[in-house]
């Protein structure tokens, strides 16, 4: 006898269900899409003025997750733009702040978007991201973009996210209290954004961005709404939104280490998750190398290898390791443990983590999909990575970056972080 299922009832009865559904927009009179400008030069470049500032405000309320930076690309040169990522490898620093208060700092901003908020992405993500920047919708088979080309005195306009931590916060902000400040800065030095070996016809080092600025949604609330929302804030009442911010450290490997150990006694209330990325010499924004053969690299056979020839790595803090313990000692083991951090399989094939994409990542939340599950280092505990069987002089620099859970606060006086 087959057992039955009740719910198995629940799609036809739903399907015989002829309520409509209750309104949910009683309390939105108007959503709009607004730009913002930069409040001084709005084009830039790289010898010139590098820098725009773009403030947020008003009475609405604005949605974070909406937030792209648009710009046109002018190729000024007399050769042509390769590019070796997306729109966001033209800038160099990135920060995010509200009345004074930095909320994010993100260094090198064009690095930080290419490892983890596009080559981590799933395949469709990917591609929409391709679309809206210097991407197409064609993949290359080692499963990496093909991304644009422009000819001289040719232009193109993109855009792309912004990886603030307010960006991925699914809450409304009441810039009226909160206003927003983002700041741009262009890149130094070509090469850590284009390709000159990708150009056809000369490859040139001349670029201008010009028109730059910040597309988001903005909604007008029911007054009656609205009245009670600010008499709240008025009554010192405070709005908590839960972010994932994130911390990075650059660490110089000594020429012929075969070993490094890496140290952060930078205190967290909720430490979510350690990553580490490699850089050789060339560009920093699209080098993400492994620093040692791993089975499936293009300068390794395909054949097992012994353990003592593969890079090993763990994460200490405290009595607690990861994994424990033993290191991780297999390219597998290391393309689990980032699919783990993520909570989802990246667009990423195996030959292309080995060679274009390398990450060591530990998740060490308590409970993998709660952030507030995070484990604390307020009393001391050092962090510390320690990392095995290197190859010499496969990379120059190490960088760390830690993700952790934090609260943005926002009262009637202003805004804090609390981390």
């Amino acid at each position: 006898m087959i057992a039955s299922n009740p719910n198995g009832e629940a799609p036809l009865l739903q399907a015989l269900t002829y309520e409509l559904p209750a309104p949910s927009t009683a309390i939105v009179d108007r959503k709009q899409s607004v730009r913002a400008y930069p409040t001084s030069a709005s084009s830039l470049s790289m010898n010139n003025v590098r820098t725009a500032r773009i403030r947020i405000g008003g009475e609405g309320f604005v949605d974070p997750s909406s937030m792209r930076v648009m710009f046109t690309i002018n190729n000024t040169g007399t050769g042509h733009l390769a590019f070796n990522t997306g729109p966001w490898g033209v800038w160099q620093q990135g920060f995010l702040r509200s009345n004074g208060v930095q909320l994010d700092d993100v260094p090198y901003l064009g690095r930080h978007m290419h490892q983890y908020h596009w080559a981590q992405l799933p395949l469709m993500d990917q591609i929409a991201v391709g679309n809206e920047g210097l991407g197409s919708s064609k993949l290359l088979p080692n499963m990496t973009m093909d991304w644009a080309d422009i000819a001289p005195g040719q232009s193109i306009t993109v855009m792309h996210r912004l990886p603030f931590s307010l960006c991925s916060s699914s809450k409304l902000l009441p810039v009226k209290y909160a206003p927003l400040e983002v700041e741009l800065s262009c890149i130094t030095n070509i090469l850590d954004w284009c390709d000159p070996a990708g150009a056809t016809g000369g490859f040139t080092q001349t670029f201008q961005l010009e028109n730059v600025q910040i597309l988001y949604d903005e909604y007008t609330l029911d007054e009656a709404v609205l009245a009670g929302f600010y008499s709240a804030l008025l009554r010192n009442k405070v709005l908590s939104i839960g972010t994932m911010s994130f911390h990075q450290t650059v660490h110089p490997i000594p020429g012929g280490a075969t070993s490094l150990n890496l140290t952060s006694v930078r205190a967290y209330s909720r430490l979510a998750s350690v990553w580490l990325t490699f850089r050789n010499t060339g560009g920093r924004n699209y080098q993400f190398v492994c620093p040692g053969p791993l089975p499936g690299n293009a300068d390794v056979n395909l054949v097992d290898l012994q353990n003592t020839a593969v890079p090993q790595a763990r994460l200490s803090i405290a009595s607690h390791n990861w994994p424990d313990p033993q290191f991780i000692t297999t390219a597998g083991e290391y393309h689990m443990m980032l699919t783990k951090a993520l909570g989802y399989s990246p667009n990423i094939s195996r030959k292309f983590f080995e060679d274009s994409a390398f990450t060591i990542a530990w998740d060490i939340k308590k409970n993998p999909g709660d952030p507030t599950s995070a484990i604390s280092t307020r009393s001391g505990d050092q962090i510390l990575v320690q990392l095995q069987n290197l190859t010499a002089n496969s990379a120059t620099e190490c960088w760390m970056t830690v993700f952790y859970f934090s609260v943005c606060a926002i009262r009637e006086s202003g805004v804090s972080l609390l981390t």
